[in-house]
């Protein structure tokens, strides 16, 4: 192997920006992020795009930020709603959950249940005494995996 070189602020500097995702309804989504864990909106704009509007949304929460996007042209995938609604594995490339962790997960999941969230399940733990988790569903059917952090691969 040819000896690479490295630069300086290249792929040496990469880290996470945020985590992007389509909604149907932005005012509904930005309500749910608010309300139900906490993030804060910190911009939102409308673009005008070949085939209607965009509308963007970031929110920053749980030491990351989000941006999500509603386009005039948006359109379901049956597919993913199907993956998203059913308690196995997911199959559709590219889908999978935003996964986020807790000190205490029946804390946590009881505090979902009174702000009326909808669950694929709860306190279910994936592999044998670990992975503690509960995959609760944002309104888009989008999982939402919340594990308890003293059962998480470290």
């Amino acid at each position: 192997m040819k000896n690479q070189i490295k630069s300086k602020g290249g792929l040496d500097t990469i880290r996470l920006y945020n985590l992007a995702f389509v909604v149907s309804n932005i005012e509904n989504s930005i309500e749910w992020y608010s309300n139900i864990l906490g993030f804060k909106l910190i911009m939102k704009q409308s673009l005008p795009v070949p085939k209607g509007n965009l509308e963007m949304a970031f929110m920053e929460g749980a030491g990351m930020r989000i941006e999500m996007l509603q386009n005039s042209n948006s359109q379901l995938v049956q597919a993913i709603v199907n993956d998203s609604k059913t308690d196995e594995p997911p199959t559709v490339v590219g889908s999978k959950a935003l996964v986020f962790q807790v000190e205490d997960l029946k804390l946590a999941t009881k505090e979902l249940e009174d702000k009326g969230v909808n669950f694929l399940w709860k306190e279910r733990y994936l592999a044998e005494g670990a992975l503690f988790c509960t995959m609760a569903l944002d309104p888009d059917g989008n999982r939402i995996n919340i594990f308890q952090s003293n059962t998480v691969i470290q």
